[in-house]
This record gives C-alpha cells, structure tokens and sequence, in this order.
C-alpha cells in the first residue's frame, strides 16, 4: 500500500521514482516518530550513502513532503509532513520522551507571527521536550494507583 502512495506522491510531484527515494518514503510513511539520519541509516541497513540521504532529505524538505526539526542537542529529526498537517499554522512540537513520537502543540499567536514579519527568518524548529498526554495521563494513573497502594496500608 505504502509504496503505491510513495509512488504516486513522487510521480505528483514530477521527481525521478528512485529505489532510494522510495525507501525513505516508505521508512516515513510506515512510522509516526521521527528519526535522525543515524536512525534512517540504520533502519535502511546501510542500503545507500549518507550524501544520497542528504539529498533525498533535501529534495523532501523542498517538496514539503518531511519535516526538519532540531532537538535539544542539535540533531535533526526528520518526520512526514502529513496532509493534515500541512493545513495548520506555524507551531511548536513536542518529542514525547516516553514513546518517542512527536505531537503538534497549538498555533502560535497572530501577533507573535506579525511581529516576526520584520525579520528575515528562513527557518524556525520548535521542538520541546517532555511527555505528550497518553504518556502523562499514564504516569498520573501509575501515580494514583501507587498513592493508593501506600495509603491503603
């Protein structure tokens, strides 16, 4: 299923359908978490170089079809940019620490954004780090359950 949508979104796109264009796709679109290109490398099992990942994260990223994100040691992730969203505003994520994934957090405010209009910003990465509701929610029920636990005795 995945490598018909990889193809079909290439050929949308009007880029070459490569071997390596694909398995990058596919790696992206079989997985919600993002990776950094040590992790890309490893999952394609040394199939192709570092500077032909470089290039097709490249080409993704100008076709809009992956996100660049830095984390907090300055490693870039690279995650889908789905359709849904591509459709919100410019806004910070989260990289839960528990599960791995990364959650889109609310749109900055308008007046935030008119007032970076002044400067030349090429790129912006807010990226947080932290744990996303599932993970929180389960912690807090671990929690509840402990306090319980020791009340109780």
């Amino acid at each position: 299923m995945n490598r018909k949508s990889a193809i079909a979104i290439l050929k949308s796109q009007n880029k070459r359908i490569t071997s390596k264009r694909l398995a990058i796709l596919e790696l992206f679109m079989d997985n919600s978490k993002p990776f950094a290109l040590s992790e890309i490398e490893k999952q394609l099992s040394g199939s192709m170089d570092r500077a032909t990942m470089y290039r097709t994260l490249h080409t993704f990223e100008a076709m809009d079809l992956v996100i660049k994100l830095v984390d907090h040691q300055g490693t870039c992730l690279y995650m889908l940019n789905h359709e849904k969203h591509r459709k919100q505003s410019i806004h910070p994520h989260l990289h839960c620490r528990e599960c791995d994934r990364i959650v889109c957090l609310p749109g900055l405010p308008d007046e935030y954004m008119e007032g970076l209009k002044k400067y030349n910003i090429e790129e912006m990465y807010f990226l947080m780090q932290g744990k996303c509701l599932e993970c929180s929610h389960c912690q807090k029920a671990e929690d509840a359950n402990r306090e319980h636990l020791y009340s109780s005795t």
